[in-house]
């Protein structure tokens, strides 16, 4: 198979799975709905994504005008935002929100992760986490990880509360969405 064929057949098969099986909508409507009580909160958005397909084509910036401070970053620092590992980063009870949308799944220290997110935030502070379930590889090579719901109560069970929910069946749901209170 050619290189050109190759990559023809990578572009169907992405669009195929965002046809069948993206969940952005669904998830980008539970960051509008947070949004909309994020009038003067400090938001950090991890993963904040490339721009080559518009202007923050994977960011959910564009729901919170009303956030005191909307960080975007992003771990490759070809896409211009503020670069932050989540594995290593030092960041102590500084957010009220933390989004973390699409981002777990390409996270190999997954629990060190977690943790540092949940340290970021302040007391009674949010992290909104979504991850996909059924979906195909993507950004290989570090596609590492696929959550049930069950893993992901047992990856944030250091959170105070956690609100958690799934888009199609519960027992085959196309992604998972939590919201975990600090």
């Amino acid at each position: 198979m050619s290189n050109d064929t190759a990559r023809l057949q990578d572009r169907v098969g992405r669009f195929v799975a965002h046809q069948l099986l993206s969940t952005r909508h669904w998830t980008d409507k539970f960051a509008a709905d947070i949004a909309a009580t994020s009038r003067g909160m400090k938001v950090l958005e991890i993963g904040s994504g490339r721009q080559d397909l518009g202007v923050d084509a994977y960011s959910v910036k564009k729901y919170f005008a009303d956030a005191g401070e909307f960080v975007q970053s992003d771990v490759n620092p070809d896409f211009g935002y503020r670069v932050v590992d989540i594995t290593d980063m030092s960041i102590d009870e500084t957010f009220d929100l933390i989004i973390c949308m699409n981002v777990l799944e390409h996270v190999f220290d997954v629990h060190t992760a977690v943790e540092n997110l949940r340290r970021g935030l302040r007391p009674g502070g949010r992290l909104l986490v979504a991850v996909p379930f059924l979906y195909p590889y993507h950004d290989e090579p570090s596609d590492f990880w696929r959550f049930t719901e069950h893993s992901l109560r047992e990856l944030l069970r250091g959170f105070t509360t956690v609100d958690l929910r799934w888009r199609g069946m519960r027992r085959f749901p196309k992604g998972l969405l939590a919201i975990a209170t600090r």
